[in-house]
């Protein structure tokens, strides 16, 4: 079975409770003795066995690291290792899910050893928000519910909002919008997708 870790949590000795993003389920494992086995860190994609216990969670048994070359950048390591623990907070107390969320981030990791990584993740971010119904197809301020015109900014979850109702940096109404339609970052400037990425760090 394959999966990406989402969160580790070191317990008793040096013991794991793991956290896996699997086709259609996020698992809860359990993994002994930490530090005699391979390092298992967040957005890690990993083959592995899982093994009942009646006693206690499942046991996750003999761990394949599925590497990327990227994850020797420590800049886009870090993105990505980031992006894993927000859809983690996310999807946190969920079982079963639809593979979406599992595809999104395999397709993500093949991009990220060519692409800039902050396009790689804001794409998937909104892939996401679109299955979720969550990115907004309207043109009023979340605040004030006036009309918006030209410019624009971002709250959590990427909710529209008057710049001078946010008070924070505003970006162009058109390319946003254009974003939301398409989940791609090609007609925003660099700038903007930092910008984008910050908002991000807000939380899902």
């Amino acid at each position: 079975m394959q999966g990406f870790l989402l969160q580790t949590q070191s317990i008793r000795d040096e013991d794991l409770i793991v956290h896996v993003l699997t086709k259609n389920q996020i698992k809860t494992l359990y993994r002994f003795y930490g530090k005699r086995h391979s390092v298992l860190n967040v957005g890690r994609k990993i083959d592995f066995e899982e093994e009942n216990d009646d006693q206690f969670l499942p046991k996750l048994r003999n761990v394949l690291h599925l590497g990327y070359l990227w994850e020797r950048e420590m800049e886009r390591l870090f993105f990505w290792q980031r992006f894993c623990a927000l859809l983690f907070k996310h999807l946190e107390g969920v079982h079963s899910l639809d593979s979406i969320y599992f595809d999104t981030l395999d397709d993500g990791a093949n991009k990220l050893s060519k692409q800039h990584p902050l396009r790689v993740i804001l794409e998937m971010y909104a892939t996401l928000l679109n299955f979720e119904g969550r990115l907004q197809n309207y043109n009023s301020c979340f605040l004030c519910d006036a009309k918006l015109e030209h410019s624009v900014a971002l709250a959590q979850g990427f909710i529209l909002a008057h710049p001078s109702c946010l008070k924070t940096k505003s970006l162009n109404l058109e390319k946003i919008q254009a974003f939301f339609r398409t989940q791609s970052t090609i007609d925003l400037e660099i700038e903007e997708v930092e910008e984008l990425w910050r908002t991000l760090n807000l939380g899902f």
